[in-house]
């Protein structure tokens, strides 16, 4: 399981949680099903993803010495990616 859609089914506080799973490769269908299920009204709408080939490691909460707590190489930046800084 890869992706999965949630949302709530009914009215008030009557609603109940409900999910559809989706393999990590049915991204697009997933977003159908979002998609789908918000124009039908229903509330709550999200997706969750454990994709393993996502950006970054899950938990990384710091980066020291330009390594992830498990010892993996870090090096990007937002600043190295944005460009030169522009003056006004």
């Amino acid at each position: 399981m890869g992706i999965v859609v949630y949302w709530l089914d009914g009215a008030g506080d009557a609603a109940l949680p409900v999910c559809e799973f989706f393999d990590a490769s049915a991204l697009t269908a997933a977003l159908a099903c979002a998609e789908a299920r918000r124009r039908e009204g229903h509330r709550h709408v999200s997706i969750s993803t454990e994709l393993a080939e996502h950006v970054g490691a899950p938990g990384v909460a710091a980066v020291e010495g330009g390594r992830t707590p498990d010892g993996e190489v870090y090096d990007w930046s937002k600043a190295g990616r944005a460009g030169k800084v522009r003056r006004r």
